[in-house]
């Protein structure tokens, strides 16, 4: 099955200096630069997130071993 486009559709446009530009009208390298600041930005989101766990990660493991120094005291303090 195929789609059609239909004149409700509003056509894909950027701006780009408060100069809006029809993306159908873009050079073939100037789509494919628009492609890649996409994936890129896209990249630098996922990046973003993963450095989000892995501070999260961190302070987690700095509370256990904050924990398991407290258990380690306790033990030589009752012994």
């Amino acid at each position: 099955m195929t789609e059609e486009n239909t004149n409700d559709q509003a056509e894909q446009t950027i701006t780009i200096n408060d100069t809006v530009y029809p993306v159908s009208e873009l050079s073939d390298e100037s789509k494919e630069l628009l492609s890649l600041h996409e994936q890129a930005t896209q990249m630098a989101v996922q990046a973003k997130r993963q450095a989000t766990i892995h501070d999260l990660s961190i302070e987690n493991l700095v509370a256990r071993i904050g924990k398991s120094v407290e258990v380690v005291e306790a033990e030589v303090v009752d012994e």
